[in-house]
């Protein structure tokens, strides 16, 4: 049976067959997150203890803009992405209250965006950045899913804003 659990120091090795390919951020990076937003950073385990696929995350922002970023998200199957973007939305809208996911992707990624279109995400925007080391101007996508729980506490806020002025 397959298991999601936290990300902990000792994956640091282990996922390491699963970013190989990736241009991988510094392990601070991971280790911050890991501090910061422990609920954030997923693995999934296989019966065997051997790691599938991993996300990391961060919430940032205040107010309505208060959101969870998907920093980095590997993974073997596409059914184990399912998994983790999935816990990882259910965690950020039961613990942070987040109004929305978003995360960056590579335009020419097709599969990739195909993959988390499926699942709900939309396109908002891209932007273009130079990268210094490949010499090639880079047009990310900019991908968001708004949670259901934005829509129910925007409802709720201006339900009890009528009924304050009624009083």
């Amino acid at each position: 049976m397959t298991t999601i659990r936290r990300l902990c120091c000792n994956d640091l090795l282990d996922i390491t067959d699963l970013t190989i390919h990736l241009d991988i951020p510094s392990l601070s990076l991971y280790l911050g997150n890991m501090a910061l937003f422990p609920e954030c950073c997923l693995v999934v385990e296989s019966p065997g203890n051997r790691i599938k696929g991993f996300i990391c995350a961060y919430n940032w922002g205040d107010g309505k803009e208060k959101h969870c970023a998907i920093s980095q998200v590997s993974y073997m199957k596409e059914s184990v992405v399912e998994m983790l973007v999935q816990a990882l939305e259910e965690r950020a809208h039961k613990i942070h209250k987040v109004y929305y996911v978003r995360m960056k992707v590579p335009s020419d990624n097709q599969q990739f965006l195909d993959l988390f279109k499926s699942m709900g995400y939309t396109p908002i925007k891209e932007k273009e950045y130079f990268d210094v080391g490949d010499r090639e101007l880079i047009e990310p996508t900019i991908l968001q899913k708004d949670l259901p729980a934005a829509h129910d506490r925007s409802d709720a806020a201006n339900a009890l804003v009528l009924l304050q002025g009624d009083l």
